[in-house]
């Protein structure tokens, strides 16, 4: 059985540690380990939960060891995933047992899908991309590495998110339309148009922020 290791021991990481209790694979395919966080006190005011045992800078990867991340900023994600992987460790994808997951479609490496997420027929979801609970990821939609869907968002059939993108809580994508490497959306905004990479859009229809 391997050993998984939680990276990130803050509030993230704790509903992280919960979903892994509740997958399919706890107690057959891995169990929790622990978790990785330089704040050595991130968890002293929490019960129940499995110790800090290292920071990820410090940590010594072992032979049965797999990862996941638990970090909400890309590029806190992107730096401490790299770190793992250059010390030869591996991660595996966590999905929770209500995601409704169509047969063909296909999930990379180090993802999490949460509680109730949809993913449509067709759909491609790249490596450590974060699914949040209740967002809907619709027929032949593409998502690149490093994204995040929030909580009851919406990716219409066909959309293609590029790499580090990040859709926040209740917006809308709409068929087809792109949306470009490093872009961000605002809450509640609805896409109709190609967002240019590395903005940020806002509104209804959601427009570029100056």
């Amino acid at each position: 059985m391997r050993n998984l290791l939680i990276i990130g021991a803050r509030g993230f990481g704790r509903d992280i540690y919960n979903l892994a209790l509740e997958c399919y694979g706890c107690q057959k395919d891995y169990q929790i380990k622990g978790f990785l966080d330089d704040k050595k006190d991130a968890l002293d005011t929490f019960c129940d939960y499995a110790p800090i045992v290292s920071s990820v800078e410090n940590y010594i990867v072992e032979d049965d060891d797999v990862f996941i991340c638990a970090l909400g900023d890309i590029q806190y994600k992107k730096k401490y995933i790299q770190m793992i992987i250059d010390k030869g460790g591996k991660f595996i994808s966590l999905i929770h047992p209500t995601a409704h997951v169509n047969i063909n479609a296909k999930i990379g490496i180090g993802c999490i899908v949460l509680n109730n997420a949809f993913l449509g027929s067709g759909s491609i979801i790249g490596d450590f991309v974060l699914i949040q609970i209740s967002s809907i990821i619709g027929h032949d939609v593409k998502i690149g590495n490093y994204s995040r869907v929030d909580c009851h968002a919406v990716c219409t059939g066909g959309a293609v998110l590029e790499d580090e993108v990040t859709i926040h809580t209740s917006a809308i994508i709409n068929q087809k339309v792109r949306v470009r490497k490093g872009a961000t959306v605002g809450a509640a905004s609805f896409v109709i148009r190609e967002v240019e990479a590395n903005s940020t859009v806002y509104g209804n229809p959601a427009i570029k922020l100056k």
